[in-house]
């Protein structure tokens, strides 16, 4: 059976084939047929993944085969007509355009659609129409749980028997059932239709070549019965407080040159991202021209990347990947930003960012430390470069304790991969290097974010990183000098200790005075 990450690969070489062929068939006004091979057999096959996603407007397309999730996913415009089978998030964050599903689909069909038109003529899963903003969703054949569950906007027409809880959490639009509904949801009720509705309805759905009944039943918010759900605050408490670094043999002389820089690189592949810093900033818009601090390493943006900084994709820019990540350097797949993915869902936004960057250049997975396991174990199933770890938690675990917690779910993956923390406070040197005698690869976190006054304009703030990047190098090689150390892969456990008992007992180091660690670290 083929792993993930060959599966990947066989999807990644899909996605670009298309892309070649998306302007030629815009240019001839050809529909372009993805799915029927030279002997009569559909492609993609079973398993191949995150192939069809993110069309232009004005192309149309026929797409028969296994297609996997997020099939049609941030449509910009596009006439899609899909004959094959696919799974779940079909349509996803449709933004524009017509997508016409002949068979069913999984779960969460047109997730966060907010515009254009989709027809799905068989039967769909669980939450069709979640977090829909805007746009038309007819469905045809029968029609799972929650549908149009968190809606702020849009209709949706089923034309079927819809099962339990429709319309649960929704806020706003409206659903239409021509058919039994088992049960109405928390936060929505039901009523009849009424007669200049159903002109309305049908004066829409006409051109599509369906018509409603006066049998329909119309679902909406219920705004006297409040479901709202307020999510915790996530941070962590405290930073590497408690604990030090130390030498571990002579130190080295002022003159010695220390190395910090490292690579970022996707299995297999002999070159990848050059990072010269341990510190990687993370912001809103790829920084402007500064000095060669700044000129030299990679950071973590929402948009506008640099060619070597990698765009966090995440659902606020999903819609716009195709051509941001053509300008990148790599890609961090920021999995919590999402609602709810499923690995199958991430594994089809690993295989389009891959697929849209350019060659050979590295993805990460970001999630937060309480699912660093899943976490790593994804990473090295999908053949990715590595992965940042977010220490903030609901009800703020102490930052120390995501050290040993990072340290033993690292220790159970074979592959080898890039691992960083994610932090909620701008890292000293000292914490920046402690991070990399823990195990990890660095520290990413945002420039300003204990500044009391950041700056604005883009010239000061790209000059404001560069001075900040500066300054880490000089004191973290002065660090380094102190200890005896060269380069950064040198560093090791035993270069860290803890000054306190809370801080061995959370971080699992050495007690300063104490040769061993505490007991409960060292108990198999």
């Amino acid at each position: 059976m083929e792993s993930r990450a060959e599966i990947t690969q066989k999807s990644v070489k899909l996605t670009r084939d298309i892309a070649k062929m998306i302007d030629q068939a815009i240019q001839l006004d050809r529909a372009l047929k993805i799915g029927w091979g030279r002997d009569g057999d559909e492609k993609p096959k079973k398993g191949e993944t995150g192939v069809m996603t993110h069309f232009p407007a004005k192309l149309k397309m026929r797409l028969l085969g296994d297609l996997g999730d997020l099939v049609g996913s941030a449509n910009q415009g596009a006439l899609l007509q899909i004959e094959g089978t696919l799974g779940n998030l079909a349509a996803a964050f449709q933004k524009d355009g017509k997508t016409i599903i002949e068979k069913g689909t999984g779960d969460r069909v047109a997730l966060g659609m907010s515009g254009g038109t989709v027809i799905v003529r068989g039967d769909v899963g669980f939450d069709a129409g979640e977090s829909m903003t805007g746009g038309l969703l007819v469905v045809r054949g029968m029609v799972g749980e929650r549908i149009g569950s968190g809606m702020i906007d849009g209709t949706i027409v089923a034309l079927s028997n819809v099962d339990i809880d429709a319309g649960s959490g929704m806020i706003g639009g409206r659903i239409i059932v021509d058919g039994k509904v088992r049960s109405v949801g928390k936060g929505a009720h039901s009523r009849e239709i009424a007669a200049d509705e159903l002109v309305e309805l049908n004066d829409m759905l006409e051109p599509h070549g369906f018509k409603l009944t006066m049998d329909a039943t119309i679902i909406e918010a219920d705004l006297e019965e409040h479901v709202g759900a307020e999510p915790p605050e996530v941070s962590s408490q405290g930073r590497f407080g408690g604990l030090r670094l130390c030498p571990h043999g002579a130190s080295l002389p002022p003159s010695s040159v220390v190395e910090l820089s490292s690579e970022i690189t996707m299995p297999g592949v002999a070159s990848g991202s050059h990072l010269r810093n341990i510190w990687i900033p993370q912001l809103q818009k790829g920084p402007s021209k500064a000095g060669s601090a700044l000129e030299g390493q990679p950071c973590i943006v929402d948009s506008s990347p640099r060619e070597n900084d990698y765009l966090r994709i995440y659902q606020e820019n999903y819609l716009n990947l195709r051509q941001e990540l053509s300008e990148a350097g790599g890609a961090v797949i920021d999995i919590s930003s999402f609602p709810n993915l499923n690995e199958a869902a991430i594994h089809a936004m690993a295989t389009i960012a891959i697929g849209f960057l350019p060659k050979d250049s590295p993805v990460l997975l970001m999630d937060d430390v309480d699912r660093v396991e899943k976490l790593l174990r994804m990473t090295a199933e999908l053949g990715l470069a590595g992965a940042i770890v977010d220490v903030r938690t609901i009800g703020s675990a102490p930052a120390i304790s995501t050290l040993p917690t990072v340290g033993m779910a690292r220790s159970k993956q074979k592959s080898q991969m890039s691992v960083f923390l994610k932090t909620d406070w701008t890292p000293s040197p000292s914490e920046a290097l402690m991070s990399i005698a823990a195990g990890l690869n660095g520290i990413v976190s945002e420039p300003f974010i204990d500044d009391e006054t950041p700056p604005t304009g883009v010239k000061k703030i790209a000059t404001e990183i560069d001075g900040k990047l500066s300054t880490m190098e000089d004191h973290a090689r002065g660090w380094m000098q102190a200890m005896g150390v060269s380069a950064i892969d040198s560093l090791q456990r035993h270069h860290l200790r803890a000054t306190t008992h809370e801080a061995a007992v959370l971080s699992g180091l050495r007690l300063d005075g104490i040769r061993q660690p505490l007991p409960m670290w060292s108990r198999r």
